[in-house]
């Protein structure tokens, strides 16, 4: 396992250095702070910070998020987003809700999940508003001891007001336990449009403190 490991932290390494001098390469930072109460619920407290190209802050933003575990398998969540994007003509603020619903099945130490997602963005200055449903599926590993979990993920974005899909996310990375109340996490992600755009790649950095 400490190989697999190896491979996947490698790989990202790797794969940043190999795109750090585009234009198209991103690092995005999110930290998280949730609280666990009556047994099922969980509130937490997201900020996360956007950098492109030679490590420019690109966007930055604060998401609060509650979420609820109807069976051990099934759980529910609502969030809501407040963001600015900056830009060379003026900052775009922007603020975004999003309902989830998330099915998962353990089989042996892999844990597949399926995570459907009604979403929208709307830029408020402009009150431009684009409504999304974000599809996802992901595989977790679970390692002896559960505190390392390497995934991979695959998300799709369809773009409900404009009838068309708009991007796609591949993932691939870790999390890594700390004791009972910290978790680090690091991936990359290659984020696909299927338009003209340049695609970008991402290196993802993670931290959540849960008390």
């Amino acid at each position: 396992m400490k190989r697999i490991l190896f491979i996947i932290i490698l790989f990202i390494v790797g794969t940043s250095a190999g795109f750090s001098k585009t234009e198209k390469f991103g690092t995005w930072i999110e930290l998280e702070f949730r609280k666990d109460f009556l047994k099922k619920f969980s509130f937490s407290i997201v900020p996360e910070l956007r950098f492109q190209d030679q490590f420019q802050l690109d966007e930055y933003m604060v998401q609060g998020k509650l979420s609820y575990d109807v069976f051990s398998f099934f759980s529910l969540a609502g969030t809501y987003r407040v963001g600015i994007e900056i830009k060379n003509k003026g900052n775009v603020s922007y603020s975004r809700f999003a309902l989830d619903a998330q099915a998962s099945k353990e089989i042996n130490r892999f844990e597949v999940s399926l995570r459907g997602r009604f979403t929208n963005f709307s830029e408020l200055e402009n009150e431009n508003s684009s409504k999304y449903i974000r599809p996802r599926v992901k595989l977790e590993y679970r390692t002896k001891g559960k505190r390392i979990r390497p995934y991979t993920s695959y998300e799709l974005f369809q773009n409900l007001t404009k009838a068309e899909m708009q991007k796609s996310r591949f993932d691939v990375g870790f999390t890594r336990r700390l004791g009972d109340l910290h978790r680090v996490g690091l991936y990359y992600r290659l984020q696909d449009y299927f338009t003209d755009k340049a695609s970008i790649h991402i290196l993802g950095i993670e931290y959540r403190l849960r008390f």
